[in-house]
């Protein structure tokens, strides 16, 4: 019987950029968050050792770079697995808007197949798979409120955040990640000076004034992003920001009902738009046990 588990999105509340490091990624330090928005993975488990993907979304590849595909079989080859899987997915989150879609679909196979093979594989080194992925990947088999450090894939688990209402906006501008760090890396500091991080739990004062070090780039080549985040200012949210390397923005808001018609105004924009309240880590843990579902198409 397949088996369905939800993938959730991420925002950045925070997200700086220390500096360059020796093996060409960036040094940063982050605070995630879970939001409802999510992906949805069926899985159904096979007895020969494929892997096959198909999504619901034409834009986005099945073939084997995808991290779905990737994921599966790094964990096969790391727990020598026999079996395989047959796995749908469903995209609800927008790609290349700094949400961390694809960082999510990875970390749910890992842990969604790790108990449908019923896999003796340590939690240290799920989390090794994991980075070897895709720095983000680490986050998603925590969820609820956390610290990055290192590329963002060292993560501490913090306390859960307690925001009020999250609106989160698409405003359909694809982002290349590469890219805006590319442009990035002449305003940033020497590798040499790049110092050692400890991992405090960060306040909500840290990250609403830290905000976000990539917007200045983003909001220069793509202003279409600065336009949302504008707009969310604009109808009210005490804090509005570009969520990782963008493109999507969120906002807060005092109330449940200022969410709402910021939403349906972004939605008026032209935009696509969602209320989507925070995931606490213990309901995260929660929700990806899965349910039962009818057969994946």
């Amino acid at each position: 019987m397949p088996t369905v588990f939800p993938a959730f999105a991420k925002i950045n509340l925070s997200l700086e950029v220390i500096g360059r490091r020796p093996d060409g990624y960036h040094e940063l330090r982050t605070v995630f968050q879970a939001i409802e928005l999510h992906d949805l993975l069926t899985i159904e488990v096979a007895d020969a050792p494929s892997i096959a993907l198909t999504c619901d979304d034409p834009k986005l590849s099945c073939e084997d770079g995808n991290l779905v595909t990737r994921a599966a079989r790094a964990l096969q080859a790391a727990a020598g697995v026999a079996r395989g899987a047959r796995i749908h997915l469903q995209k609800r989150i927008p790609m290349q808007a700094g949400l961390g879609g694809g960082s999510s679909d990875a970390a749910v196979t890992l842990l969604a197949l790790r108990r449908l093979w019923e896999v003796d594989i340590a939690d240290a080194a799920l989390r090794d798979l994991a980075a070897q992925l895709g720095a983000d990947v680490p986050f998603f088999l925590f969820g609820g409120t956390a610290l990055g450090l290192g590329r963002g894939d060292v993560i501490f688990p913090l306390p859960d955040a307690r925001l009020p209402a999250v609106v989160v906006v698409s405003p359909g501008q694809s982002v290349p990640t590469g890219l805006v760090f590319r442009s990035l890396n002449a305003q940033l500091t020497d590798v040499a000076a790049i110092h050692t991080l400890e991992a405090c739990s960060p306040n909500s004062a840290d990250w609403l004034t830290t905000g976000n070090d990539l917007e200045t780039v983003v909001f220069r080549a793509f202003p279409p992003v600065l336009e949302a985040r504008d707009k969310l200012l604009s109808l009210g949210a005490s804090v509005a920001r570009m969520s990782g390397s963008g493109s999507a923005v969120f906002g807060l808001f005092e109330e449940a009902a200022a969410g709402e018609m910021a939403r349906q105004a972004c939605l008026e924009s032209g935009w696509r738009a969602w209320v989507s309240p925070p995931v606490s880590r213990a309901a995260y843990a929660r929700r990806l046990q899965g349910w039962e579902a009818d057969p994946a198409p």
